[in-house]
């Protein structure tokens, strides 16, 4: 089995890795099932590899699925509504179709998404760029009020769009914040600054660290399963 085919309804591609020491089998948003094999592995092995983690897969792929994550690899579809729950904002995206670059301006309430608009991957993408940039404009002044609140200081902050980490933070203090943070309730984003700001005093996930945050949190461990959970509030087109 090489290249590209598919398993359980999923693309599916396969490929040697150098530095692999074992066969992985993951599950990757917007890719689909990616299994890695070191360099000189047989691969007609891998699809009995495949028929013995089938269950683990179906599982996994209708749990990412139901949470919102697309795994097919087709481009997702524009919005028509963007919910910036963290900032309690729903924006309603206009389209017009014209030649040159996709570009997105913004009026109030309203985005204009101008340009080839039936190319859904640069639509999509000029999206995301700009989600990230409302996200940057977010979250820098809402974790300086959180660092003045618990007295806990950082270096520097980046906002990027990743794929799984929510966020963060550097042995200097440099804190790294996902832009999907936006598309969360504000509760959690609380959460999620300050879960960033207690690694610079702990760059583990220690008793001591735990101890730590409990002492601004105390409902730290609720508020820890619902991030663990916050997947559902990312809409599709957003990778």
């Amino acid at each position: 089995m090489s290249g590209r085919t598919e398993f359980a309804g999923l693309p599916l591609t396969v490929k040697a890795n150098p530095r692999a020491r074992r066969v992985l089998v993951k599950l990757v948003p917007g890719r689909g099932l990616e299994v890695v094999t070191p360099k000189r592995f047989d691969k007609t092995l891998v699809a009995d590899i495949l028929e013995e983690k089938r269950s683990w897969i179906e599982r996994t792929r209708d749990r990412m699925t139901a949470a919102g994550t697309d795994l097919t690899g087709e481009p997702p579809e524009p919005p028509e509504i963007i919910e910036y729950r963290a900032v309690d904002r729903v924006v309603r995206v206009d389209y017009l179709d014209r030649p040159g670059k996709v570009r997105v301006t913004e009026n109030a309430a309203r985005l204009l998404v101008s340009g080839p608009v039936a190319e859904r991957d640069a639509v999509v993408a000029a999206l995301c760029r700009h989600t990230v940039r409302k996200a940057r404009e977010a979250l820098l002044p809402w974790l300086d009020r959180v660092s003045r609140k618990t007295g806990l200081t950082y270096a520097a902050l980046r906002v990027r769009s990743q794929k799984t980490r929510w966020g963060s933070c550097s042995s200097r203090g440099t804190i790294s914040l996902n832009a999907k943070l936006l598309f969360l309730p504000p509760e959690l984003v609380d959460h999620l600054l300050l879960h960033e700001l207690c690694h610079t005093r702990h760059l583990n996930h220690s008793e001591a660290y735990w101890a730590f945050v409990a002492g601004f949190e105390p409902d730290y461990r609720r508020l820890e399963g619902e991030v663990g959970r916050g997947g559902r509030f990312v809409p599709p087109w957003f990778v």
